[in-house]
């Protein structure tokens, strides 16, 4: 995959959809090796990814709907 920069600043879909995916998967790994021992390095590893991930959606005004597990428009409380 190569990325490139948006003139506009607006994220491609599929760049979401894949952001999307890797945030489930990062999260069904977690739950996965919960009952695991892994090193403090390798924990704080993958929350530190999965907060990256998810930056990537908010700022770009997306979420996961929690209800049904996928990819929708933030709404604004004003």
């Amino acid at each position: 995959m190569s990325l490139r920069l948006s003139p506009e600043e607006h994220i491609d879909r599929k760049v979401l959809l894949a952001v999307t995916a890797a945030i489930r998967n990062i999260e069904a790994i977690s739950g996965a090796i919960e009952g695991y021992d892994i090193g403090k390095d390798d924990a704080e590893l993958l929350a530190s990814a999965l907060g990256d991930l998810w930056s990537i959606l908010e700022t770009n005004g997306y979420t996961i709907d929690s209800d049904t597990n996928r990819l929708r428009r933030a709404t604004l409380d004003n």
